[in-house]
């Protein structure tokens, strides 16, 4: 009876330390099964990040982030609503609030240009991790760019705390 007793709580500890990932984007495909039912925290992390590093969408757009967007079902990436749930999960980054307020944050005409390559959403209890690749373009300075990150969030009561990143 002992041993069972240490075999069930090994495989729930094991059981507990699971991490989860979920593909968003690959190869210009979008995993529209897990858009559709995404918990909120995902939302708010993946809503955060295609706020940050995509260019406004509009209802012609075919990037990548416009439909995932769409799927998520943010129509306008200025509304207050959706402002106000990021900056909710986002109080505790001093700079949120700036980027925020400067909606959209990149034109869909500015010279530079960013597209998602890659996001993979990952989640091991209240750890939050979204792997991401953003190749970018300033038509101006005929500079480009590609940027490959993992960035960690703890959950805490609906808000984020930022881990060291690698």
């Amino acid at each position: 009876m002992k041993y069972k007793l240490i075999i069930i709580f090994l495989i729930a500890l094991v059981s507990c330390n699971k991490e989860v990932s979920h593909t968003v984007l690959m190869n210009n495909k979008i995993n529209t099964t897990y858009l559709k039912q995404i918990p909120r925290a995902e939302k708010a992390l993946l809503s955060w990040y295609l706020y940050s590093y995509g260019n406004a969408c509009d209802g012609t757009s075919d990037k990548p982030k416009c439909k995932i967007l769409k799927v998520i079902n943010v129509t306008d990436e200025c509304d207050s609503k959706h402002l106000n749930m990021m900056l909710q999960w986002f109080s505790n980054d001093m700079s949120a609030a700036y980027k925020l307020n400067r909606c959209p944050n990149l034109p869909k005409n500015s010279a530079i240009q960013n597209e998602f390559e890659s996001i993979i959403i990952k989640r091991n209890n209240d750890i939050l991790a979204i792997d991401y690749t953003v190749k970018g373009l300033n038509n101006s300075q005929e500079k480009s760019w590609n940027v490959h990150r993992v960035d960690k969030y703890k959950i805490t009561s609906n808000n984020f705390v930022k881990l060291n990143s690698k």
